[in-house]
């Protein structure tokens, strides 16, 4: 037997502990005394020196002792939560996971799976038990030594998340400990098992599932400025494999109906030019069924409408004739703009990312940004911004100056350039370099050139949503392994309890009824003035 609240020394010093204050309290015994006062005003002074009980004299009533120390005990006993220990437990550790990944949503499945877990935590010792959750982190929710209890009230702050299992990232396989496990059979079929594995909770599976595996966004292959093609790709497994005329869409919580949808094969469905804004589009199956976590996704499309451009005082004409070629930028009034180009005085005050052309400075080419100059990479991000096929020591002879790249941190991006770089005498101005630079600088100035192809739950996403005041890029299931596992119906070992037929906790429950019964036969004594 084993003390889930206490160890055998606390409980054998607390059994002697209440040993002696009973018996100290069966000494403090009544004692009759006759006063006979001349006025009631010695009253007080009387009970001051002759008290009502009094600790001494022959001990008499053994019987109400032996009862009320009893009845004591067997409440002290219980305080410490006695349990078996049953020999299903070896002598090394146990360490127990508990699985709330998407498998768990089912109605119930993780609640039963809790409740298992409980009853075998604490059919263990507490110097032996250890509890992890099935989250990203593998939070520990029990440590070795700790109360039940405490697992009790952190269970109760548990759901399950529709996101894949980590349970196979988690496992140490050399771990010599004990691995219980409480989750579906799905999620750990193919994790390689052996002799350290237990199972005590498995959920059941449906007798079949269907869903969306997969969805991702691309710039349109149509190259439509503003436009995107969505691929969404479904599986089941037990049932028929859903059609494209079981799937409905909304944007931004709103159905449409897209215009060009092709089949691919293979449960993949194209969505040809669908409006690039911003918004968040939501594929999803017209008819569910017991596993919802894979009956829709969604994905947040990026904004590929063009970029709205202000240009100012200052501005080349080199740069207005790539704008005005360039259907991806537009320009309007400075109040409308997303970006501006312009002289330094020009952009002063300007609260918006700029391209500025400016004499000034060490550096032929600057970008600032917030973190920029901790980002690293540099030579990546030039080759992304058009600057990576620039041959630096030709333009250096033309301009008689050295051509060098800076990168700083700043409170807004902004992208600072020699305003000679596109003068008549400058080889950058005619070069195919140059177009390019100046397209991509703009874009990155907007924070446009980011695109999130997924978003799937379980897994680090691409920084869509960099802007300021936009929400970031929403993640959906989307994984094919957790849709088929949702329906495994192979056979999986058995699942065996620590406590074995007979609760864990039942001698807890023996106390409280034999101290209940002690209790009846005391009142039942004092009513036969067996006992005072």
């Amino acid at each position: 037997m084993t003390f889930t609240q206490f160890g055998w020394p606390v409980m054998l010093t607390g059994a002697v502990a209440l040993a002696g204050i009973v018996f100290l309290l069966q000494r403090l015994r009544a004692r009759r005394r006759v006063l006979r006062l001349p006025t009631a005003g010695l009253w007080g002074q009387a009970m001051q020196e002759a008290p009502v009980r009094v600790l001494g004299g022959r001990f008499r009533y053994w019987l109400a002792y032996l009862l009320i120390l009893t009845i004591a005990l067997l409440l002290w006993v219980a305080a410490g939560h006695p349990q078996w220990a049953p020999s299903s437990v070896g002598g090394g550790m146990q360490r127990f996971y508990l699985d709330n990944s998407a498998l768990m949503t089912r109605g119930g499945e993780l609640g039963r799976a809790k409740r298992a877990l409980l009853a075998d935590v604490r059919a263990t010792p507490a110097d032996r038990r250890e509890v992890i959750l099935g989250d990203a982190v593998g939070t520990r929710l029990l440590a070795p030594g700790e109360s039940v209890s405490l697992l009790s009230r952190r269970l109760d702050m548990v759901s399950a998340e529709a996101r894949p299992s980590n349970f196979a990232q988690w496992l140490r396989p050399a771990d010599a400990a004990t691995v219980r496990y409480y989750g579906a059979w799905g999620a750990v079929r193919a994790v390689p098992g052996g002799s350290s594995m237990r199972y005590g909770y498995l959920a059941d599976p449906m007798p079949g599932n269907r869903g969306i595996v997969a969805l991702g966004v691309t710039p349109a292959a149509s190259g439509q400025v503003g436009k995107a093609d969505l691929l969404v790709t479904v599986a089941a497994a037990g049932v028929a494999e859903p059609k494209v005329s079981d799937l409905r869409w909304t944007r931004n919580g709103h159905g449409f109906t897209p215009g060009r949808v092709e089949a691919l094969g293979g449960g993949r469905y194209l969505v040809r030019d669908v409006d690039a804004a911003w918004e968040v589009i939501e594929a999803a199956l017209a008819k569910g069924d017991g596993f919802t976590a894979d009956d829709s996704a969604r994905l947040r499309v990026p904004d590929r409408r063009p970029l709205r451009l202000a240009l100012l005082d200052g501005t080349p004409s080199a740069i207005r004739a790539v704008v005005t070629a360039d259907p991806s930028l537009m320009l309007v009034p400075e109040a409308q703009a997303q970006v501006v180009v312009g002289n330094a005085r020009a952009v002063q005050g300007v609260e918006l990312s700029a391209l500025v052309l400016s004499d000034q400075g060490m550096q032929a080419f600057v970008f600032a940004g917030p973190g920029e100059a901790e980002r690293g990479a540099l030579s990546s991000r030039l080759d992304a911004l058009g600057l990576a096929q620039l041959d630096a020591g030709v333009l250096a002879d033309a301009l008689h100056r050295p051509i060098g790249v800076d990168v700083r941190d700043a409170r807004r991006r902004r992208v600072t350039v020699w305003s000679v770089m596109f003068g008549p005498a400058s080889p950058f101005n005619s070069s195919p370099a140059m177009p390019i630079f100046v397209s991509r600088s703009l874009h990155w100035l907007a924070q446009s050139d980011v695109w999130t192809s997924f978003a799937k739950a379980g897994e680090a996403a691409d920084p869509l949503a960099a802007t300021e005041g936009k929400a970031g890029a929403p993640v959906s299931l989307t994984d094919r392994t957790t849709t088929l596992a949702a329906a495994d119906t192979s056979p999986h070992p058995a699942v065996t309890p620590i406590g074995g037929p007979w609760p864990s906790d039942l001698p807890f429950l023996l106390l409280l009824l034999a101290a209940a019964g002690l209790l009846g036969v005391e009142w039942w004594l004092v009513q036969r003035r067996v006992i005072p």
